[in-house]
């Protein structure tokens, strides 16, 4: 088995052994959890503390809860109230698989996942370290991240008028970027580098840059959409070339990206668009 074997394993293993969980409950988080993805954040952890000289082991309890939190915002943006997808990565969603009531409520509880989860670093780090990781995973999900994102984003959908570039971009910032900012940075307040600290700053950066750079390759997905749909998002409003270009340029300006797997993978993926 490789990492992904054993990651993907060890995350339905703790939604198996949880207690408490309906039958239905527990069926639902392991539908969502086996779902089939490249794990880019688990990855991201993973390799920025091992770059900072931490053990895996010490970070896997970060890598799964981030994960988990990916996999609650992907349950919850499928919900009517959101998206509406009925479909993610080939499969019918968690809503139309169960009911849309199983799926809010396995989505808040893949969130409480993360948090029991996150507390298991108090095993192998300092008190104050676990708490400084915890606050800033708190700012990457909350109304300053993913969460506040999610919710400009429907705001924008039920505006009359056509969205900006710069309205986009915030959205992706805050939405899409900012857990790969927990995944990437993380790792390093673990292991005690200032955030002022130059170190810091470059990941800072690189993370907005991969951000972004994930944002066009997924825009790029879905340029075989209908027209409507397209013109909503930065690729369109950009243009391709510049904005394939800018993405690229963005990666390849930092020096860290090399010890990046998914930022490699990304950068070849850009340039055969």
């Amino acid at each position: 088995m490789n990492w992904l074997d054993d990651f993907n394993a060890s995350l339905i293993q703790r939604i198996k052994s949880a207690p408490g969980a309906s039958p239905r409950l527990r069926e639902a988080l392991t539908y969502a959890a086996s779902s089939p993805g490249k794990r880019l954040r688990p990855c991201f952890v993973y390799e920025s503390g091992t770059a900072l000289g931490l053990i895996p082991e010490s970070i896997t309890p970060l890598a799964q809860a981030i994960e988990f939190t990916h996999l609650f915002s992907l349950v919850h943006d499928d919900l009517p109230a959101l998206d509406n997808d009925d479909f993610r990565r080939g499969l019918p969603t968690v809503h139309k698989q169960f009911d849309e009531g199983t799926a809010l409520l396995a989505g808040d509880e893949l969130l409480n996942f993360a948090w029991q989860t996150a507390l298991e670093l108090r095993s192998d780090f300092a008190p104050e370290r676990v708490l400084s990781v915890l606050e800033f995973l708190s700012e990457c999900i909350g109304a300053q991240g993913m969460i506040g994102g999610q919710l400009l984003e429907l705001e924008l959908e039920k505006s009359e008028s056509g969205p900006s570039l710069e309205e986009l971009i915030t959205i992706q910032k805050l939405k899409t970027g900012a857990l790969f900012r927990a995944s990437i940075l993380g790792p390093a307040i673990l292991a005690g580098v200032p955030r002022e600290a130059r170190s810091f700053v470059d990941l800072e950066k690189f993370a907005d840059a991969f951000g972004f750079a994930f944002q066009i390759a997924d825009d790029l997905e879905d340029e075989k959409q209908d027209e409507a749909r397209s013109k909503k998002n930065i690729l369109s409003l950009m243009g391709r070339e510049a904005a394939i270009r800018l993405a690229q340029d963005g990666l390849l300006s930092h020096p860290v990206s090399q010890k990046f797997t998914p930022a490699s993978l990304l950068i070849a993926k850009l340039s055969s668009k």
